[in-house]
């Protein structure tokens, strides 16, 4: 099993090794409305979002680096999660600092059950 080095908030603290290219059940992730009124996944500081849905999984990117306008520095992080659960990461890890640290995390987050309650 090969690890990465990241951190997951979970209740203030954080872990710093994660597993990638295995499903995650023990931490939750969660999401947070964009823009454009899609959702982000947000996990272990990281915001990601959304590249393709399929019946039982959606494929997530890295948000940092990967918009229309942006050429340098991409992000090539990515994740996966499944709509009954868990979530698995990719083998690239971030080049990048995460986003949401300490105070820095946004109010309006939801969980996947939250999530899953308006549809």
């Amino acid at each position: 099993m090969q690890l990465k080095i990241n951190a997951v908030a979970q209740n203030g603290q954080f872990i710093t090794e994660l597993p990638s290219n295995v499903w995650i059940h023990k931490y939750d992730y969660f999401f947070m409305r964009n823009q454009k009124q899609g959702y982000n996944l947000i996990f272990n500081g990281y915001m990601y979002k959304k590249e393709a849905s399929f019946r039982a999984t959606v494929n997530w990117i890295c948000s940092d680096g990967n918009g229309k306008r942006s050429t340098e520095n991409k992000c090539s992080a990515r994740a996966i999660t499944k709509f009954a659960g868990g979530i698995k990461l990719g083998k690239n890890p971030h080049n990048h600092p995460p986003r949401f640290t300490g105070n820095c995390v946004p109010a309006k987050l939801m969980i996947k059950d939250m999530l899953l309650q308006q549809y």
